[in-house]
């Protein structure tokens, strides 16, 4: 993905365009006292959308332990229904690894 995934670190955004790949770690409690994250997991959410005059319900899968997986899933069902791109909604940009690919623009909330 040349410009990389647009993201967020507002965990309550919901892109209607878009498949979207929450990254989280159940740890963060270990950041607030200065430690390091965890193991990042993830979930893949789309919302409910028309594809082809078909209605695709609205679904949420995970947990995924291996986050590039997530990834290459997200990518996969954003094609298959029609979603525009695949959105990253991350816990806090210091879980992001470059071996899952580049962060684009910031998604501008408000």
């Amino acid at each position: 993905m040349a410009s990389g995934y647009a993201w967020t670190d507002d965990e309550d955004h919901v892109a209607a365009d878009a498949v979207t790949v929450s990254i989280g770690s159940d740890t963060r409690i270990l950041k607030i006292a200065g430690l390091e994250f965890g193991t990042a997991s993830a979930w893949v959410y789309w919302p409910g959308t028309m594809h082809h005059g078909e209605h695709i319900e609205p679904r949420a899968e995970g947990p995924f332990d291996d986050v590039g997986v997530a990834l290459d899933y997200a990518a996969q069902m954003s094609a298959l229904y029609g979603f525009n791109r695949v959105v990253v909604a991350l816990q806090d940009e210091a879980l992001w690894r470059d071996s899952w690919g580049e962060l684009g623009s910031r998604l501008d909330i408000h």
